[in-house]
């Protein structure tokens, strides 16, 4: 049964300096899904299948097989389909799968977003040197992971927090940023505005001649 159905992805085009290729694939897909009209297979559970997949490598559920099943249920829904919106979607993703090889094995196996886009593969961070303890972090913050209080380096606590980044924005120093593998070096509790790492700094000494 052929479908007439035409839907656009509704998100902005795809920037591989600052997007992730699995989040991007996952958004495609999910949104072929939800806007399936229903009337063949592959357009209604091929897509949805494929976005189950792809959300699991987003959030750090992805297995060894996963990519090439994602690849056979996309070659085979682009040729199957009859509803442009999930041929589209399949097209896209075979893209980004030969494009981006290398990111999606790096989510499968290492459990790493290389853009720092997919909430599983990143944490937050208060960084002390630009911190003011100004408290506008904490006040946004819908999950209250944020401890600290007026002149006080805050601490993020990653368990409670959920990403939503509102913190990012709201920050007027800039101060938040995302860690991968590598966390930066962040006072565990709160402190004083200026005093995280300035005990080492102070005794320092230069070497004699």
């Amino acid at each position: 049964m052929i479908c007439d159905k035409t839907i656009e992805h509704s998100g902005a085009p795809f920037n591989p300096e600052t997007d992730c290729p699995v989040e991007r694939a996952r958004s495609v897909m999910k949104e072929a899904a939800v806007n399936s009209c229903g009337k063949c297979v592959f357009c209604r559970e091929g897509t949805l299948q494929i976005a189950v997949i792809l959300e699991d490598m987003t959030g750090g559920k992805g297995q060894d097989e996963d990519r090439l099943l994602v690849q056979e249920l996309c070659e085979v829904t682009r040729q199957a389909a009859g509803c442009e919106p999930a041929q589209k979607a399949a097209r896209e993703c075979l893209d980004l799968l030969q494009e981006y090889e290398a990111e999606f094995e790096q989510h499968i196996v290492r459990k790493r977003c290389q853009k720092l886009v997919c909430k599983s593969y990143y944490t937050l961070h208060a960084m002390p040197a630009d911190c003011t303890g100004c408290g506008t972090c904490k006040e946004i913050c819908p999950q209250d992971a944020v401890k600290g209080g007026s002149g006080l380096i805050h601490v993020i606590d990653n368990e409670r927090c959920d990403r939503c980044l509102l913190c990012v924005d709201a920050c007027p120093s800039g101060a938040i940023k995302k860690a991968g593998a590598v966390k930066p070096k962040c006072p565990d509790e709160p402190v004083a505005v200026g005093s995280f790492g300035a005990s080492e700094g102070g005794t320092r000494r230069r070497r004699r001649s």
